[in-house]
């Protein structure tokens, strides 16, 4: 009765202070609790993902120095390849959710919630000294979300300094963009650089690249291998010096990767747009490679097995032969699945015609035991076919012609009335004329059957045996070379 009259007697004022007061307290200390809390969810994040990163590539990540404090933390990650003299070291500062108290505290606010956020600054050192190159430092933003996913927005900022030859280097930076699931089962991968230009001292080429863009959109599937599409773009590439200037436009690098029950089926895509030189602009230009049933099992043990070799320090020449036989290995597993190879397309344009080409190969060891390298010869079939026009082939031997008369020249026997007759309509005359001579004479064109004005060659393999135009290849003689 007494305590049910005190409650009785409390006023509704004193009541509701009381109740503001509780929440205020637990709430002061839920928000001190929370930094720590999600300081050491960060840190197991922190270390997941340097784990993740090293047995998803040939890199090894390390973790250093972590401070873990209340509101933020301080780490450091150094990325080694033994056969690399370089090491990248990152420093990270480290701001703990839900939100990140130490920024907001300096203005920065962000009222997202999140489980960390990470600035970090990336260099290049020595790896014997630690001393730092003298190249512009990558800053980094990641963000790990509650979920335990997160991205990450890195940057280089642009830099023009005179290398030590004298050359001229204009870079004008660097982004890209990193966004991964929490177990690394779907990460997006993109980085864009403006331009980069190259200018060399006299007598030296210059290199100019403009608008590279770098695409990965890939998740984890059978076997955990990844699956999905990735894509490498410049927009052009030059290359300048006194002996001539060439310029690519349009190149692209694809692939595709696809999940076909417990294999991997592949396309590869080669594009040019055109290839412009001071005389010609050929192009544009298309290869597309397909290549099915590869065991994604096989395939993710092998790419274990040869990382593992990469990480084990090992004398070039003794890791050089593991690979060797790791790879011997991988194609008698493959094999099991009777692998294909297609050249769907081979296509490059010039003012002279079309070269075209296809092709096709099977690696047929179902139900055989593969791993003898003469039996993997003798399980491989197939064919590919390139065409060349015939002016496309007169071309390409102009220049030969061209030194011989030179050389004809300064040894006496055309003299200066004689050079002084080749004009553009002799000179076509003469290459006509000795055509036939100089296909006979190059090791590849005289491989080539004539058809139709089209010069043919046809490369097959039967039975561990290489045919050229279906006839069996020997190496040539030197003598047979001989005109």
């Amino acid at each position: 009765m007494a305590a049910g009259g005190v409650r009785a007697g409390m006023k509704p004022g004193r009541i509701v202070i009381t109740v503001v007061a509780v929440v205020v307290i637990a709430a002061l200390l839920t928000g001190l609790a929370l930094p720590f809390w999600f300081g050491r969810e960060a840190e197991k994040s922190y270390h997941a993902m340097l784990d993740q990163l090293s047995r998803g590539s040939w890199l090894h990540f390390a973790g250093k120095n972590y401070q873990r404090g209340w509101l933020r933390s301080t780490a450091e990650t150094v990325v080694r390849q033994p056969d690399m003299p370089v090491e990248i070291i990152a420093r990270h500062r480290i701001s703990h959710g839900p939100f990140p108290w130490d920024r907001m505290l300096a203005g920065v606010w962000r009222l997202t919630p999140v489980q960390a956020r990470i600035t970090s600054e990336i260099f290049l050192a020595e790896t014997d000294t630690g001393k730092p190159l003298p190249f512009p430092p990558l800053t980094a933003e990641t963000t790990f979300r509650l979920n335990g996913g997160g991205d990450v927005h890195a940057e280089i900022p642009p830099i023009k300094q005179t290398g030590a030859r004298g050359q001229v280097v204009d870079w004008r930076g660097l982004s890209g963009d990193l966004t991964f699931d929490r177990e690394w089962k779907k990460v997006l991968f993109d980085v864009h650089m403006p331009a980069l230009s190259v200018t060399a001292p006299e007598k030296q080429a210059d290199l100019k690249m403009s608008r590279v863009s770098l695409h990965s959109d890939m998740r984890e599937g059978v076997a955990g291998y990844y699956f999905g599409d990735g894509a490498l773009n410049i927009d052009r590439i030059e290359i300048g010096s006194a002996a001539g200037h060439v310029s690519l436009q349009g190149l692209e690098i694809s692939s595709t990767t696809r999940p076909d029950a417990d294999n991997v089926n592949m396309v590869l895509r080669y594009k040019l747009d055109g290839l412009l030189t001071a005389e010609d602009r050929l192009g544009p230009g298309q290869l597309i490679i397909e290549v099915r049933h590869l065991d994604a099992a096989s395939l993710m043990k092998f790419k274990n097995e040869i990382d593992a070799i990469s990480r084990g320090n090992l004398p070039p020449p003794q890791a050089a032969l593991m690979v060797a036989g790791k790879a011997i290995t991988l194609l008698g597993g493959l094999s099991r699945k009777n692998p294909e190879l297609e050249i769907t397309r081979l296509s490059f344009k010039t003012p002279d015609g079309e070269i075209s080409g296809h092709g096709k190969f099977v690696l047929k060891g179902r139900g055989r035991d593969l791993q003898d390298p003469m039996r993997l010869l003798t399980a491989l079939s197939g064919r590919f076919e390139i065409g060349f026009p015939g002016p496309v082939l007169k071309r390409m031997l102009t220049p030969m012609i061209r030194r011989d008369i030179e050389t004809f020249r300064h040894s006496g026997a055309l003299n200066a009335e004689d050079m002084a007759k080749l004009d553009r309509q002799a000179m076509a005359d003469i290459v006509d004329r000795v055509f036939p001579q100089y296909l006979a004479r190059n090791e590849f064109t005289r491989l080539l059957v004539e058809d139709h004005g089209v010069y043919r060659l046809e490369v097959s393999i039967r039975q561990g045996q290489l045919l050229i135009n279906g006839q069996p290849w020997h190496l040539p003689s030197r003598a047979a070379l001989t005109p």
